[in-house]
């Protein structure tokens, strides 16, 4: 993927563009594709076929991201992500979280459960648990299957996941190239996210890290914003208002259960960061 600024300055330039390939290709999909006779809907890809794309699209994401590669820095993440996803509602997903080496206060995750966090979040967070909410809240979005479902809502990829992914494969490419142009796969409806909040809140309950942590980050999400809002652009392309988000969360975290057991931070998070300042961006 391009570096965040190349991204925004073609991202006027090539809004509402549709690139040859991908019309010849969706073409050919929806020429073959099966429907429901009930919905008119494209059948939905099996979790099998899931795993099979979200796979593709991970080894694309990191070929064209600065991922970090650190080993301590990963096992940490991937740890919290496995302690919530063991509370989610698809346990049996593996999630593996991958820190991007960028500025951004961004996140966002692929079918299969790939979750990429962008450095500038782990650069504001305080604790871990805030941190653990952003990344609950892409679980959410991984259980809800969000990401195969806009898919097939747009490009119909439902039926074909695992045949025409796997026969070209500049499909993928071309799928994380494009994921901040218009028709992102990114681009989910409002009421999306803001269930995802809710599920990130629950799961993080359960898995006892403290989900106030949720409203603590997007406090400092908005007071980012305020002074340097380039750093939020990316976020604000796939996500609605910070401040909107903020309001609904809130009400959930208040019905939350108090908890003893709830942790608002990790003992190594202080080195995980210390750990991360030492490398270049």
């Amino acid at each position: 993927m391009n570096s965040r600024k190349d991204i925004l300055a073609s991202l006027h330039a090539h809004r509402g563009i549709l690139f040859v390939g991908m019309l010849f290709l969706f073409a050919i999909i929806i020429s073959c594709a099966s429907h429901s006779p009930q919905t008119n809907k494209l059948a939905f890809v099996s979790e099998e076929e899931e795993l099979s794309l979200g796979k593709r699209l991970q080894v694309q994401a990191v070929k064209q991201l600065k991922i970090i590669r650190n080993q301590e820095i990963s096992s940490f993440f991937n740890k919290i992500a496995a302690d919530i996803g063991a509370q989610s509602d698809w346990k049996a997903l593996p999630y593996q979280v991958f820190i991007v080496n960028e500025p951004d206060l961004n996140h966002f995750s692929l079918p299969g459960g790939s979750i990429f966090v962008f450095r500038g979040i782990i650069d504001i967070s305080d604790t871990a648990s805030e941190v653990a909410l952003i990344i609950a809240h892409e679980i959410a979005h991984l259980v809800a299957r969000d990401g195969v479902d806009r898919l097939s809502a747009k490009y119909a990829f439902a039926f074909a996941a695992q045949s025409v992914i796997g026969e070209n494969p500049e499909i993928p490419y071309q799928i994380i190239s494009n994921l901040y142009s218009d028709g992102t796969i990114l681009d989910y409806p409002e009421k999306n996210e803001y269930l995802a909040d809710e599920r990130a809140i629950k799961y993080a309950w359960k898995a006892n890290y403290d989900p106030s942590a949720l409203l603590t980050i997007m406090e400092k999400i908005r007071d980012t914003q305020e002074v340097d809002p380039e750093k939020v652009a990316l976020l604000n392309l796939t996500h609605p208002s910070i401040v909107k988000r903020y309001k609904r969360a809130r009400v959930e975290v208040m019905e939350a259960p108090y908890k003893t057991s709830l942790r608002k931070d990790l003992p190594d998070f202080k080195n995980i960061k210390n750990l991360l300042s030492r490398i270049p961006r």
